[in-house]
């Protein structure tokens, strides 16, 4: 039997050449299905055991992906894009008003909101509504920060390179976004934001666990605080170039120093 794709000659259930399924049947419910399984949940449940292992284990999950198994666990930089997708389009299903969500968030992380109608609600706002238009663009962004802070700064001596040392922030991450759909759904049914805090703080466990789960050549203890240190300091990073872009906005525009003035507000 020849593979309907690449021509190549088929003797299992799946071309070993290029992955297409030998057994090819008309178009009906069960036949859409068993597609959409076999590429989203992978065809031995790779999607769930990803899941499963990235909430027990996901120091394992990584270092196992930078070992070469490739088909173990969904890819990384895949599952970090398909989870911000999927909170995406979970927002937009529930009808859920993403702007407010996120200046809420920020309000239950203890920073005091700027006054109403002033000149930094305005950037406020505008900076709200960039990272919401711009989702995986700002989240994209702390990866490479945190590969700088785990390779360079607290965890040097080891034998990963830089992108390897990507591979495990992309995990945590993505994984976090069950955290803040969480958040949606309860911000949905409650009008609270009561969870905002909570998942703030849950993530932050997550994360200081997942690199004392993944460097294993030294104390969990010492790698879990080294791992809360890589998430302060990535987190310092993107506020150090934030601050450089208002510089540059400053240089560029002595307008917008009207808007950031003190006695603009107060």
């Amino acid at each position: 039997m020849d593979c309907i794709n690449c021509g190549a000659e088929v003797s299992g259930a799946f071309c070993s050449k290029c992955g297409q399924r030998a057994g090819v049947h008309r178009i009906t419910i069960k036949e859409v299905w068993f597609d959409f399984w076999a590429r989203i949940y992978g065809f031995d449940g790779m999607f769930p055991r990803t899941i499963r292992d990235l909430t027990l284990r996901p120091g394992k999950a990584a270092r196992t992906y930078i070992g070469g198994n490739r088909v173990t666990y969904y890819g990384p930089v895949g599952y970090f894009f398909l989870m911000i997708t999927v909170f995406v389009l979970l927002t937009e299903f529930l009808d859920v008003d993403f702007i407010a969500f996120m200046k809420g968030t920020s309000k239950a992380s203890f920073t005091a909101p700027p006054k109403p109608g002033s000149g930094l609600d305005r950037i406020v706002q505008d900076v709200v509504r960039f990272v919401t238009d711009n989702l995986k663009l700002m989240a994209f962004v702390f990866i490479p920060l945190q590969a700088i802070v785990s390779k360079y700064l607290l965890f040097r001596s080891n034998k990963y390179n830089f992108l390897e040392h990507m591979v495990l922030p992309f995990y945590v991450v993505g994984h976090v976004y069950w955290l803040s759909m969480l958040s949606v759904i309860y911000f949905k049914v409650q009008n609270s934001l009561a969870l905002g805090a909570a998942t703030a703080v849950i993530s932050l466990l997550y994360f200081s666990f997942a690199y004392s789960d993944f460097f294993d050549y030294q104390s969990r203890v010492k790698a879990f605080l080294k791992g809360f240190g890589v998430y302060v300091f990535s987190q310092i990073l993107f506020a150090l170039l934030v601050l450089v872009a208002l510089l540059i906005a400053l240089a560029v525009s002595p307008e917008f120093y009207d808007l950031i003035k003190p006695s603009n507000n107060r």
